[in-house]
This record gives C-alpha cells, sequence and structure tokens, in this order.
C-alpha cells in the first residue's frame, strides 16, 4: 500500500524534528576531539586564499596569486565553538547565529563554524538555509564527516531521496558500522516502497545496536520494521515488532503512533487509546528544536 504524498511530507518533518540523537557524537568529536578540547584550529588553506582575494593584496612579481600569504584575521577565543553549540543546544538559535555570523565574513571557509550555523536553522526546520551552510562545510573540508548525517536528513526532509542517499551512503564508506547511516538509508528505501532493501537496512541497524549494546537504535531499528509491516498489512507482525521497540526505547513516540494504528485495526481500542495518549505525551516534550534521534 503506497503512503500518499502528504503523509510522507508529515513523516519527513517529524523525523527530522528527532534527528540528532546519534549524530551528535560525530559532532563533538569533530568539534572537541583529540586536542582540539578547548583550543580552535585554523581555517583551511583556501580561507586564506579567498582572504587575500578579498583584501586585494597584490602579488608578488612572479608568484601567483593563490600562492600570496593573506593577513589573518584573528581566530576567536578559545571556547567559542563549544559556547556556539551550548547555545544550539538550549535552543537559542538567534544568538548562536549572531555569534557565528562575524567569525563566518572572517574566516567563510570555516567548515566547522559552517556546520553550525547550519545547525541553527536545520533545528529549526529551515532545511533550505541549513543546507546552504552544509553544502559550503563540505566545500571547504570535505573530509569534515559530522556534517554528513545533518546535510543527509535535511535533504531527506525535503523529498530530495536520491541525494540524501549518496550522502548517507558517502558516511559508510569510511564508517561501515556507522547504524545511523543504516537507519537513514532503510527510512529512504521505506519511502521508496522498496521494502526488502529498507528491512535488510532495519535488520543492519538492530545488528549493530545489539553489538554496540545500544537498545534506543535497536528500539528504532524494531520500529521501522513495525512501520513496515503495518504497510504490509501483516497487523500482529507489526504489534510484536512495535511492542519490541518500545520495550527498549519506551520513548519512542514514533512507535507509540504507529502501534495505536496497529490496535486500532486490531479492534483493540482501549490499546489503541493507551498508544495515543503515550504519543502526545512524549510528542509534547519535544520543544523546537530539541531533537532525539537521526530519522524518528
Amino acid at each position: 500500500m503506497k503512503t500518499t504524498q502528504s503523509a510522507l511530507v508529515c513523516r519527513r518533518l517529524l523525523l527530522a524534528a528527532v534527528c540528532l540523537f546519534i549524530a551528535p557524537a560525530l559532532l563533538e568529536q569533530a568539534l572537541f576531539g583529540q586536542a582540539q578540547v578547548e583550543q580552535e584550529t585554523e581555517p583551511s588553506p583556501a580561507a586564506a586564499v579567498e582572504a587575500a582575494a578579498a583584501a586585494e593584496v597584490e602579488p608578488k612579481p612572479g608568484q601567483p596569486a593563490a600562492a600570496q600569504k593573506a593577513p589573518r584575521a584573528p581566530l576567536p577565543p578559545p571556547g567559542t565553538m563549544a559556547a556556539c553549540k551550548k547555545l544550539i543546544d538550549r535552543g537559542l538559535f538567534g544568538g548562536a547565529r549572531a555569534r557565528l555570523q562575524p567569525i563566518l565574513e572572517q574566516h567563510p571557509n570555516w567548515a566547522r563554524a559552517r556546520l553550525l550555523m547550519g545547525l541553527t536553522y536545520y533545528r529549526e526546520s529551515r532545511f533550505e538555509a541549513a543546507n546552504e551552510h552544509f553544502a559550503k562545510a563540505l566545500e571547504a573540508n570535505p573530509g569534515e564527516l559530522a556534517v554528513r548525517p545533518f546535510y543527509g536528513w535535511s535533504l531527506y526532509s525535503l523529498g530530495e531521496l536520491d541525494a540524501a542517499e549518496q550522502m548517507f551512503e558517502s558516511i559508510l564508506k569510511p564508517k561501515p558500522d556507522y547504524t545511523a547511516a543504516h537507519y537513514a538509508l532503510g527510512m529512504i528505501d521505506l519511502d521508496r516502497d522498496e521494502v526488502e532493501a529498507a528491512r535488510a537496512h532495519f535488520d543492519t541497524t538492530i545488528r549493530l545496536g545489539k553489538q554496540q549494546q545500544d537498545e534506543i537504535i535497536q528500539g528504532r531499528g524494531h520500529g521501522r520494521i513495525g512501520d513496515l509491516l503495518l504497510r504490509l498489512g501483516e497487523l500482529e507482525g507489526a504489534k510484536e515488532a512495535l511492542t519490541r521497540a518500545i520495550e527498549l526505547f519506551p520513548d519512542d513516540h514514533n512507535a507509540h503512533f504507529t502501534l495505536s494504528r496497529v490496535l486500532q485495526r486490531l479492534g483493540d481500542e482501549a490499546g489503541a487509546e493507551a498508544a495515543r495518549e503515550t504519543f502526545e505525551a512524549l510528542k509534547a516534550k519535544l520543544r523546537p528544536g530539541k531533537t532525539q534521534f537521526p530519522g524518528g
């Protein structure tokens, strides 16, 4: 049974609202990992070339313009990126943008600053604006892996499934066990009604979750299998998968919502109403910008 276009749009927006549960681990590592906890890093060399062009500095005779050493704008004080991320985590997106904008004016190719700027829009579900910054971040530093999960979910939320698929597949090349990417690819296949491919990705999600002793990611995988089985009309199987999902991750509001639909079709009105009430209670806890997990 095909999912209607309006239902897909609503689901993508709802999934995007809960899309930062695992991805922040990459973000933390990229911004503060290794020897960078309180020491910001300089922009890529391309930023210096661009700064030179903007300053209209003439190259020395016989020297290409790209080789001209440009005067460098001062880097922000240590801890600035951490402070911006805290503002984003608190939902103070305008405040974060106010701090990031002057930094990007001086260092437009600083991938990590671009990533954070993109997140301020992403967390407001302003996906097109977010994608502008995510694209610039990857252009400045294709190795900035933390950008890709957010960019991928943002593309998915806009219905750009092919581009989203490429983004998540690019994560699996260096990180084949990155569970959130398998989960995301399953969601894309589910939207395309490619049931067998979707099931394979969700099974992989569950398997990796077991290996990593992560009950939440296992629960998410079981929840999406419940969605898949509901679509196929296999109501008892869907009920079993969704019940297991909730056992593993009781706060998965999407699983409660889908379970309410399954129970209603099975004629269990009391169970369906209880599941709907739990869904509404959990959904109310998610303030704008507060997220749980990539893909909902």
